[in-house]
């Protein structure tokens, strides 16, 4: 039935006053407010994806500066035990912190200038080593440096957006936006630095996204608003906005009851296929990304010197752990049946770092120089650095890849705050962290490896014990002790897989 029969059919009642006259007026109005309230959505979430992005490289930038300060206080504290020269101290501080790549296209860099303005260390342009950068004939660079000088020498901390073209690739220069810190030890100054070009192809892509889904929801309405003029029956509609609200809100199992009008039981069978669509391809995507993570992680652990079934085994340690810790007290507030869930899958990305890790280190049969240690244990960044962009750029929170970012980060962290790689102690360490270096250390122990044999599992409960409070949380620890034959059980059981 066409819009203009069903005013047609209104008009003809009985000689009573037509409502129709007012029809077209209240949709044109209805159409108005509606074009007017997606016209400013589009410009809300438009300006509101862009804060978020910027306030997203503002933290990666924030977490790269850290990272590598905690990495090159690593380094001077060797200095200090000497260990190493402060010549050598400071170059390897120098190959860490220039090794630093960050960002959703890891186009972050850091790169260290001295208080005065000259150019220790780029990463991108190694002719500037050793140059004032501070007066440099490039109008925008001198400007910024001056800008980051100042902010240093006030001791603020802020970010600032300058035109550069380090790499000298012609054209415009990007934007960029970068934050500094200070290494007094050394007399640094460190920058963390990344392009901003992808911003704004991030939020055009965003917005034609948005404006399908738009278009398609204006379309429904449209339909909604037609037939609710025409058979003044307004209660349908609010069951089809509560319906759309709920799959709007990811609720896609929600259905409409069809109506015994013919035209919207059209429409709520349209709005359900299109729910079952969604529901369909929103667990198939699922499927998908976690299918390629898990692939990833096998191919860590195929280029990694690890024995066979290293992924399996510690999946199960870490999961036993995981649920015996839940009758500790204080633990049950902690874990819960969605933690013991995450960790499951979460641990196999525990060693997703070290494909950036090069072959010659990571494959060494013996053991690691200091230069070749501090490389490898950037391992524990990078694999945090890469889950933490893969799950900014799905744009939802997961439980999952947010516990095998801190389990990749702070795996190697100790108890006792001697660990590795922002030296972290006690319970400052993540929980699922502190369970996992458990269940990592028993495998380490318990099989064998290029540099070592293996381990009987009484010689490993031995020295885990000995270790308690020092690189293990005792509670986690006391609970290992209480499963220790459940752990012998699942090693003997997963031995040859």
């Amino acid at each position: 039935m066409s819009f203009t029969t069903a005013l047609a059919d209104l008009d003809s009642h009985g000689g009573r006053p037509s409502r129709t006259g007012q029809t077209p007026r209240i949709l044109a109005v209805l159409l108005v407010i509606l074009l007017a309230f997606i016209g400013w959505t589009f410009f809300w979430m438009a300006q509101s994806h862009r804060d978020a992005l910027l306030a997203a490289r503002e933290r990666e930038i924030q977490d790269s500066v850290e990272a590598a300060l905690a990495m090159i206080s690593v380094v001077r504290s060797r200095e200090a035990e000497g260990i190493l020269s402060h010549a050598e101290a400071q170059e390897l501080a120098l190959d860490y912190a220039t090794s630093v790549r960050f960002g959703p296209e890891e186009n972050g860099i850091l790169y260290v200038i001295d208080r005065q303005g000259t150019m220790l260390r780029h990463p991108l342009d190694p002719a500037l080593d050793g140059t004032d950068v501070a007066n440099m004939n490039d109008t925008y660079g001198k400007r910024f440096i001056a800008q980051i000088l100042d902010l240093v020498s006030r001791q603020r901390m802020g970010s600032i957006k300058y035109s550069k073209d380090w790499q000298h690739l012609g054209g415009w220069p990007a934007t960029h936006m970068a934050q500094a810190t200070t290494f007094s030890e050394y007399d640094w100054v460190i920058v963390a630095d990344i392009p901003l070009n992808d911003i704004e192809a991030a939020v055009d892509a965003d917005i034609k996204k948005q404006a399908v889904v738009v278009v398609v929801m204006c379309l429904v309405l449209g339909v909604i608003i037609t037939i609710t003029l025409k058979r003044l029956l307004l209660t349908r509609v609010d069951e089809l906005i509560r319906v759309s609200h709920a799959i709007a809100a990811g609720d896609y199992s929600a259905r409409v009851a069809n109506p015994q009008t013919s035209e919207l039981a059209t429409l709520c069978e349209a709005i359900n296929n299109m729910a079952a669509g969604i529901q369909e391809r929103d667990a198939s995507i699922g499927l998908s990304q976690r299918t390629a993570v898990f692939a990833l992680a096998k191919l860590a652990e195929a280029r990694d010197n690890e024995t066979g079934g290293h992924l399996l085994r510690v999946r199960e340690y870490a999961t036993l752990l995981a649920s015996r810790m839940r009758g500790y007290e204080g633990w049950n507030q902690i874990i819960d049946e969605q933690f013991t869930r995450d960790i499951y899958d979460a641990v196999m990305l525990h060693d997703i770092g070290k494909v950036g890790i090069p072959d010659v280190i990571l494959l060494k049969p013996a053991s690691l120089d200091d230069h070749e240690r501090a490389i490898m244990m950037s391992h524990t960044l990078i694999g945090a650095n890469t889950i933490r962009a893969a799950r900014q750029q799905m744009k939802v929170e997961s439980g999952f890849l947010n516990m095998a970012e801190q389990i990749a980060r702070s795996h190697h962290e100790r108890w006792d705050g001697q660990g590795y790689v922002e030296m972290l102690s006690g319970t400052d360490i993540p929980a699922a962290a502190r369970i996992f270096s458990v269940a990592d250390v028993y495998d380490a122990l318990t099989t064998s490896r290029p540099y070592k044999p293996a381990y009987s599992h009484e010689e490993t409960v031995e020295m885990m014990v000995a270790d308690r409070g020092k690189r293990f949380d005792p509670e986690v620890l006391d609970c290992f002790i209480e499963s220790a034959e459940d752990f012998n059980r699942i090693r003997l059981e997963f031995a040859a897989k």
